[in-house]
């Protein structure tokens, strides 16, 4: 790589100071549109289960492994193109796709149907992801990426208090079908914005380096060379696998718990829980990044140990908001449901499950070169949600039902409770990511 301040040929400049900040808004509106449709199921499984008559296995495959596939395997030969060629095209028929897919969810009749457009939404939504990160990188420097990176990471809590919201108010209105028609609409409004105002940039642009065009993509075997060969990353995908894990499983199953151990609408947690989450969502993504940024510049571990420290105390926060007895209590004279307590410190853990959005992408987008990192973050997903997005919904499904032998409709409670362990094992695999990260960065300048 060759400093340089030029633009080259056939690309787009250097832009103004607040055009990389459209840039990166406008990418997070989409992120929040994907995660908005990927996560309105949630709000909706318990009508679903009930109108087609699943048990909670197959409701979490609905959910969670129909979705997964398709995103898993498309991930990385879309990431791959990314690599290649025009990465706002890539995203904005992504989203186009992966709008109407959502619509056409609200069409099925059968549980088969809504599997299979389940799937289409996840083959939408795997264009996404990779060729974002990739231009995010290229219009901001390194030392303001990780800051950069937790901002769209925002769209997870945007979208997922959207979809709780609007779905749960949909649903209680007009039932669930009503809830998947209407929110695929705006993603197809912001497809068009995006193809007539985002402009592609150079790679490698905000990094300073000569044009690319006569340093060809590396090919696939070789990227994957590169990546196993460094010991943090193994742990890094190990770490947020199993955040992943937990996060998609409790996520996916948390408003049916209020709906069975506490007796609300999901119009009501939809109201009450998105709040929550996105207040927690957004201050731990924003505060991750800021903090990682700062941190890191003294001491790159920094990266890694921001998420590891966040892990612990959300756990036993966890497991209060989930202990709670269905109940009313009077403080200051005040009568406060039980419900309202749990759902205000889920706030807590939302923060801490969310700081190593910024950092984790921070660390890939700074480790690979240029020309792999659309490809790198693929993979790093295709791990991820195979582990967390594909079997965490399951998993807590099939447990839910095990336990309901025992335990009734009381079984998500103990279920979740029992997953949560799977952070404290997500903060170790973070904490032994940072005893290589030094070495294996320098290695890539080698």
């Amino acid at each position: 790589m060759i400093p340089s301040k030029a633009a080259g040929p056939g690309v787009v400049p250097e832009q103004t100071a607040q055009y990389p900040w459209y840039v990166l808004g406008l990418l997070t509106l989409v992120f929040a549109f994907g995660h908005m449709d990927r996560n309105i199921v949630a709000i909706l499984l318990n009508s679903i289960a009930t109108d087609l008559g699943l048990t909670d296995w197959e409701a979490g495959a609905i959910s969670g492994l129909a979705f997964g596939l398709t995103y898993i395997l498309l991930g990385i030969p879309l990431a791959w193109l990314a690599d290649r060629s025009n990465r706002k095209r890539i995203i904005s028929i992504s989203l186009g796709l992966w709008s109407v897919m959502t619509a056409l969810c609200g069409f099925t009749q059968t549980a088969l149907q809504l599997f299979f457009a389940r799937m289409g939404v996840g083959i939408g939504e795997a264009g996404c992801v990779p060729a974002s990160q990739s231009i995010i990188a290229d219009y901001f420097p390194k030392e303001r990426r990780a800051f950069a990176l937790g901002v769209f990471g925002l769209g997870i809590p945007i979208g997922t208090l959207a979809g709780f919201a609007l779905g749960g108010l949909i649903n209680d209105a007009y039932g669930w079908r009503h809830a998947l028609i209407i929110v695929g609409g705006p993603g197809l409004i912001a497809a068009v914005i995006l193809q007539l105002t985002l402009r592609e940039p150079r790679r490698g642009l905000s990094d300073r380096v000569e044009p690319l065009g006569g340093y060809p993509p590396p090919p696939f075997s070789e990227t994957i060379l590169f990546l196993v060969r460094r010991r943090s990353l193994l742990h890094l995908v190990l770490g947020t696998s199993l955040i992943v894990f937990g996060g998609y499983g409790s996520q996916t199953w948390i408003p049916a718990f209020f709906e069975r151990s506490h007796g609300l609408t999901s119009g009501e947690i939809g109201v009450m829980l998105g709040p929550s989450l996105i207040i927690g969502g957004v201050g731990g993504t924003l505060l991750g990044g800021l903090l990682a940024d700062r941190l890191s510049a003294k001491d790159v571990r920094w990266y890694v140990w921001i998420p590891a420290i966040a892990m612990i105390p959300a756990i036993p926060v966890s497991a209060l908001a989930l202990l709670l007895p269905s109940t009313v209590y009077t403080i200051a004279g005040l009568p406060i449901h039980a419900y309202a307590i749990a759902i205000a410190l889920m706030a807590l853990p939302g923060a801490a499950y969310s700081c190593y959005l910024g950092p984790a992408n921070a660390v890939l987008q700074l480790m690979v070169p240029l020309r792999m990192r659309a490809t790198t973050v693929a993979i790093f997903l295709m791990i991820t949600n195979l582990v967390g997005m594909g079997l965490g919904p399951v998993a807590v499904g099939a447990v839910s039902d095990f336990m309901n032998a025992r335990f009734g409709q009381e079984s998500l409670r103990y279920t979740m409770l029992s997953f949560l362990f799977i952070y404290a094992w997500a903060a170790l695999h973070y904490y032994l990511a940072g005893r290589s990260l030094q070495q294996d960065l320098d290695a890539q300048y080698r």
